[in-house]
This record gives C-alpha cells, structure tokens and sequence, in this order.
C-alpha cells in the first residue's frame, strides 16, 4: 500500500496539469475564435469610413486589407533579411579586397626578385662577351642594346617578364657565338654550366610570378561574382521596396483602416500575427473552430468535476480524459454538421440562403453541452439517425391489400 502511494500521487498530478492545460488550451481557442468573428462580423457591418470615396469600396473588404497588410509585413521581412544578406556579403567583399590588395605586393615582390636576377645574370656576362670573335662580339652588343631599349620602352609591371625574355635570347647569342668563335673548351664548359643555371633560376622566378598573378587573377574572378550577388540583391532590396510604396499608396500608413488592422499584429514570439490570421478565415470556419473548443471545454468541466467527486475520482485516468474528449469533440462537430445540414434551426440572417449563416452563439453553446454531457448528447444524435434511416412500410401488392377488414368473410 505505501508502494502505491507516490505512483497515485504523481497520476493524480500529471492528470491534474493536463485538465489545467487543455482548460487554458480552449478557453484561449473560444475567446480567439469568438473575439475574431466579432472583429469581422463588425467590420463587415460597419466599415471604417476612408479618407475618399474612392478607397471606400476597399475598406469595406477586409479580407483585401489583411492581405495588403500582410503582403507589406512579408516584405518588410524579406527586405530585413535582404539587408542582413548584403551587409555580410559587404564584409566578404572587404575581406576580398584586403586579400586583392595583398596579391598586388606578392607580385611586386615575385617580379622584383626576377628583375634582380636577370641583373645579375647580365653583370656576369660580361666575362664571357670579351671572348666572342668580332662578327659575334657585334652580334652580341646589338642584342644587349636591343634588351635595353626593349625594356625600357615596356610598361612598368611588364618589364620583368620582358627583361627575362630577353636575357634569354642574349643567353642564346652568347652561346652561339662562342660556339662560332675560337675559345677555349674550358670556356666552352664554364659557359654551359652557367647557362644552365641562369635559366633555372630564371625558370622558377618566372614560376613564382605566374603563381602570383594566377592568384590574383583568381580573387579579382572572386572579387566579381560576389559583386554581382551585391548587385542583385540591391536589385531584389529595391523590387521589395517599390512594391511596399504600392502598397502604402493603396493603403496609406495615416488610413484609419490600416490603424486599426495594425492592432491584430501582435507578433507573439510562437505564432506570429495570430489574430490576423484568424480574422482573415470566413465566418462559416471560425465558428467550426469554436464550435470544436466549446464542446473540448465542456468535456474537460464535466470530467473535472467528476473527478474531485469522491466516488468516481479512483477512475479517472489519463487516458480516460483524452478518449473523454475526443467523444466530447466528435460530438460538437455532429452538431456543427446537424446545424449546416439544417437539422436544427441555430441560423441566424435573413433573405437569400447565401446571406444566412449558423450563429456561432448558439451552437457553441450547444456543442458545450454536447461535450459537458456526452452521453445525452449521443443519444440524441443517435435518436435522429433513427428517424433518418428508418425502414420504410412494406410496398402493397398489386390486387391485395394489408387490411384485415378487405378480407372475405369465412362460413
């Protein structure tokens, strides 16, 4: 017995906070449902006056003024959001920036290390270039002039590159021409092996140039395409703004309609805007939606009630409360349906069939009792499915009748 203390303890407190919730769960669903139809029902009555005639046809439609205003609010976010987006890609293209900069300094840096070589490389040939023979040795100095003049007529960034092309030619000049010319083997050798050198030297100086131009050219492709996101999501941010400046010349923000719309915004941080949405459903399904929480309300009185009753609070169980609902539910929406199929006369509106509408009023009120007691309430139902599907009388046959009294007399 003391083992099943606690355990009946904790039911009876998780039992006792779920009648609490769904009692807060359809009290807050009938007063939403019933504040949105007063709302619409009132406005449709007695629309607020716009400041010209010609806007006044739109203040009678609130179902066109909440979509106005909600189409504004959706582009008001999605123009915020437009924004986040170009200010990070704003701070990618300052990082890219920063980086283009930096690339221009390692190619500077690559190209004044190869400028310096071929310097260098031309100050050691002048020990080779006394040992040409007359026709190679002017062969040889035109070729260096012409380096010079070259170079010197060349763009500055392109002078490196030029000057390594051309030392590469006076390198070519030279060798042929020592090879024309009556030297030494000892030169002849001393020359390949410097030749060698120079060019390999010059090969991965020339490497790490075009290394740092490929790279550059790589960020300024980087540099571009991210230029043009910026550019179409300007384009998108200014769409977003002309089409809000439509909607504020249609519906203005001093418009008293629009003023009192404004209200239904809430922005409640779970469901957003949750009182607009409910008035912009057509009467008909908010009062479907009351009709479902007043008989979910009326279960949930009448099991609390029997639960604190002494008698029948041992059984009472959780799952006892939600099958009590569901039937409590099911019920109030077979009253819904009772009511549009003009079983019962809860109408409400006069004239044509279209302009009368179930009362809201009264069917909540009878979907609460339906869900506060139940079991009358399935009765009933089941009371008028009888007399829908009653049999019909067996048909007469032809020449006779049922009548006991058409029967022939017996002697």
């Amino acid at each position: 017995m003391a083992d099943r203390t606690p355990s009946l303890f904790v039911s009876s407190v998780s039992l006792g906070v779920t009648v609490i919730g769904l009692y807060i769960v359809f009290v807050l669903f009938v007063t939403i449902g019933f504040g949105s139809y007063i709302y619409r029902t009132a406005w449709q009555a007695e629309p607020i006056s716009a400041a010209t005639p010609d806007t006044q046809p739109l203040a009678a439609d609130i179902d066109n003024l909440l979509f106005i205003i909600k189409r504004e609010q959706d582009l008001e976010r999605a123009k915020t959001l437009v924004s986040e987006d170009i200010q990070i890609h704003a701070a990618a293209m300052s990082d890219i920036e920063t980086r283009h900069s930096k690339s221009f300094g390692t190619i500077a840096v690559a190209k004044r290390a190869l400028r310096a070589e071929v310097d260098a490389t031309l100050g050691k040939l002048s020990e080779y270039q006394y040992d040409l023979a007359g026709p190679q040795r002017l062969i040889y100095d035109t070729t260096l002039e012409n380096l010079y003049l070259t170079v010197a007529a060349e763009e500055v960034n392109l002078r490196a590159t030029t000057a390594n092309l051309q030392l590469r030619a006076l390198l070519r000049t030279l060798g042929d021409g020592l090879g024309d010319s009556d030297v030494d083997l000892d030169t002849t050798d001393r020359y390949a092996s410097f030749h060698d050198d120079a060019i390999a030297k010059l090969d991965l100086l020339s490497k790490d140039v075009d290394s740092a131009n490929t790279a550059s050219l790589g960020i300024k492709a980087e540099k571009e395409a991210l230029q043009a996101q910026i550019d179409e999501l300007r384009l998108r941010w200014t769409a977003h703004d002309e089409q809000i400046l439509a909607l504020q010349n249609t519906l203005g923000p001093g418009d008293p309609a629009r003023a009192r719309l404004s209200a239904l915004s809430l922005n409640f941080p779970i469901f957003p805007d949750i009182l607009m949405r409910f008035v912009s459903f057509p009467t008909i399904f908010l009062t479907l939606i009351v009709t479902i929480a007043a008989g979910g309300l009326g279960t949930v009185v009448a099991f609390s009630r029997r639960y604190y009753s002494a008698k029948n609070a041992d059984e009472l169980t959780l799952s006892r409360l939600f099958v009590n609902v569901g039937e409590g539910i099911a019920a109030a929406i077979a009253i819904f349906l009772f009511s549009g199929a003009g079983m019962l006369a809860l109408t409400q509106g006069s004239g044509p069939a279209n302009d009368v509408e179930l009362s809201p009023y009264t069917v909540a009120f009878i979907a609460f009792l339906s869900g506060f007691m139940a079991e009358d309430a399935f009765a009933s139902i089941q009371s008028a499915g009888k007399r829908i599907f009653k049999p019909d009388p067996p048909a007469e046959k032809d020449g006779q009748t049922t009548d006991d009294s058409a029967q022939p007399e017996q002697a």
